[in-house]
Parts: structure tokens; sequence; C-alpha cells
């Protein structure tokens, strides 16, 4: 066999294991209270040595390749009010948070005035201006799609930032967070070339959105989510990676068509290739709307599978964790299983040390808010 053949053969044998071995994912128990487990990683706080100064490109050497500090692991749930973790519960009925612990929610009386100057960044990007891009705009993208994205998310941030004209409202989650999901079948689809704001057509039809696979499930589970008060927005995520479709756009339309979401609480990412740059670019937009943490929801496969604290493709250095610290040189951030009911929905924040005075976080743009 010519080596390219085994090169190719060895690359689908690994992602077969992956496949064969998706079982192999589970969460971590916990001990049944925080006493049970020595202050550190797991409660939110750096090793004592931490070198902050090196943690945003030199991870390892900053937390003394402390094992549990270089992964994403946290029991949020042992200590809500640090980490401000909320429950969802999903049924048939819809999606239901648990009470806000004291002390968080979003959005807070100092967010309005911040996201209202967001949405100007964003307005300018969309009429050509390049000089500072954050995350989701900062990939090659023709200008069409960044035009329409950054106007799709001066949109929303304007529709948020006019929350303060109403009584003050806390969500549990800043956000709903969605990855997307590619595929070459996708190429197909009538929503290639569509903006995020596309007019629903025939494509909603049935014949149409099994085309966009787990998309769907995904939107549907967010849509709930909105619905049930977890958050004020959803931010959509995922670039034409696997064929010329914009998964983000995709997202919004089947959020917005069959889903029956408003616009204007839709924010975009199109530049996400792979879940690691998922979770970068949507955790950058959290931080960029000041909040510090937010609900991912994901259909109940691989990609639930790929999140919790131990997968299959740790064993050959393949998780988010060590792609993440290959990539960027930093982890991005921390999360935990946050759903009952449904697999696939998790209290995100990206900020790993989530407990200190001053929370760590290495995820930040240009157009980062205040509470960072």
């Amino acid at each position: 066999m010519p080596a390219p053949c085994l090169a190719l053969a060895a690359l689908a044998a690994l992602a077969a294991l992956a496949a064969g071995l998706a079982g192999c994912a589970r969460d971590t128990v916990p001990p049944r209270d925080a006493r049970a487990l020595p202050p550190g990683p797991m409660l939110g706080a750096a090793p004592a040595d931490t070198r902050h100064a090196l943690l945003c490109g030199e991870w390892r050497r900053a937390v003394g390749y402390d094992r549990e500090a270089s992964a994403h692991t946290s029991f949020a749930e042992l200590r809500p009010a640090q980490s401000c973790f909320v429950e969802v519960t999903h049924t048939p009925a819809g999606a239901r948070p648990s009470p806000t612990p004291a002390g968080c929610g979003f959005p807070t009386e100092a967010t309005f005035a911040h996201v209202a100057r967001l949405a100007l960044a964003y307005d300018a990007i969309a009429d050509g201006d390049t000089v500072a891009l954050p995350h989701d705009l900062a990939c090659p993208l023709a200008a069409s799609v960044r035009s329409d994205a950054a106007r799709q998310n001066a949109r929303a941030l304007r529709a948020l930032a006019a929350l303060s004209r109403a009584p003050l409202r806390a969500y549990a989650y800043a956000a709903v967070l969605v990855p997307g999901y590619g595929a070459a079948a996708q190429g197909d689809s009538a929503l290639v070339g569509a903006p995020p704001d596309a007019a629903c057509g025939d494509w909603a039809a049935e014949v149409e959105l099994p085309r966009l696979g787990v998309n769907v499930e995904r939107a549907r589970r967010a849509a709930e989510a909105l619905r049930g008060g977890v958050a004020p927005v959803v931010i959509v995520s995922g670039g034409a990676v696997h064929s010329p479709l914009v998964e983000a756009f995709a997202l919004a339309n089947v959020l917005r068509c069959a889903g029956g979401v408003p616009t204007e609480r839709i924010l975009v990412d199109p530049c996400a290739d792979h879940t690691h740059t998922n979770l970068r670019n949507l955790g950058a937009m959290v931080v960029g709307l000041g909040a510090r943490t937010a609900y991912l929801v994901t259909d109940g496969g691989l990609q639930s599978a790929y999140l919790s604290d131990f997968t299959a493709f740790d064993l050959f250095g393949g998780s988010v964790d060590q792609r993440s610290l290959r990539d960027f040189g930093y982890l991005l951030g921390a999360w935990r299983r946050a759903s009952r009911g449904l697999e696939g929905g998790f209290w995100y924040t990206p900020y790993r040390f989530w407990a200190e005075r001053e929370p760590v976080t290495c995820v930040t743009g240009p157009l980062d808010g205040p509470g960072r």
C-alpha cells in the first residue's frame, strides 16, 4: 500500500476508534460537598504557585504541570454562588432553569451602556472597518459574510441594550451557546449563500431540514432554553468548513424559521472550524458581553461525549483541552454538565479559575467588556 494510503488508513482507524470508544466518555462524580476536595482547580482556584504572567501562552509551565489545572474539569455545582452554576431541567413541556444564586445573573445595570457601544463597533465592521476584529470575525471571510454577521450582531446587541428600558430581569446565563455541525452533504442545502436573516421559505420543509443533520436538534434545544428564560440571547457558532454552508448562518435561520426565535435575539460566529475554536470564539463573545457564564447546548451524541470530563479522545491527544493547549497555548475555561432530562447541556465559563478574587481568563479579544 502506498504511503499516502497508509496515512489515510491510519486516520480512518483513529476515527473508527474514537467513534467506537465514545462510550468511554464520562463525567467525573464529585464528592458530596466541597470540603472533601482540597482547594484547587476543580473548585475554581489556581494552584498556589501559579505564574499568572505565563498563563496565556505557556499554560503548563504556568501551573507547574498540574494535571487538574491543565483540564477543564470543575465541580462548579459544589460552589454555585461563586461559579454561578445553574441546572436546567428539560421536559417535554420545555426547559426551566433552577433559581439563580444570589450575586449571579445577567444582565446587570453595567451591561447596557457597554453592549450599546459594542453594537457600534460591529456596525463599523459591517461598514468595512477591519482594524480591530473579534475572534468571531477575524478569520478569512468573504466581505459579504463578514458584513452580514457584523450587522446581525449589532442588531442583537442593540436589542439587548434596549432591555434597560424594561424592568431589570436577571437571567440564569448570559447566553445559550450552540456549536454547529458540518458535513459535505450540506453543500446541497438551499441555505448555502443565505445570510443569517434570510426569508423563511421552502428550505424549512421536511425534505430540506434533514440535510442540516444534528444542527436541527441543537437549534430546537436552544430555542426551548431561550423560551424557558435561561438566557436573553443565543449565540451560534460555525464556519463553512465541510461545505460552502456557513454553519452559524444555517443555525440562525433554523432558530428563526423552525424555532420561532426573534432575529434580534441571535448573535453569530461564522469563523469557528472545530469544537475548540467554537468554545474559544463563543467564550470571547461571552467575555465581550461583560459576562461570566453561558449555557452550551448540543445534541446527545458524539459532541456531548466529547465535552465530558474524560473522553476516548484523551487517549491519543485529541481532547478539547489537549488541542487548545497545542493550538492556543492556554485552556478555554471550565465546563460541567448542567442539564437534567437530557444530555448535551453544559454550564460554561471562559474563566478557568473562576473562584479567584480576580478570575482568570485567556479567552479575550479587542472588543472585550467589563468583568474580564
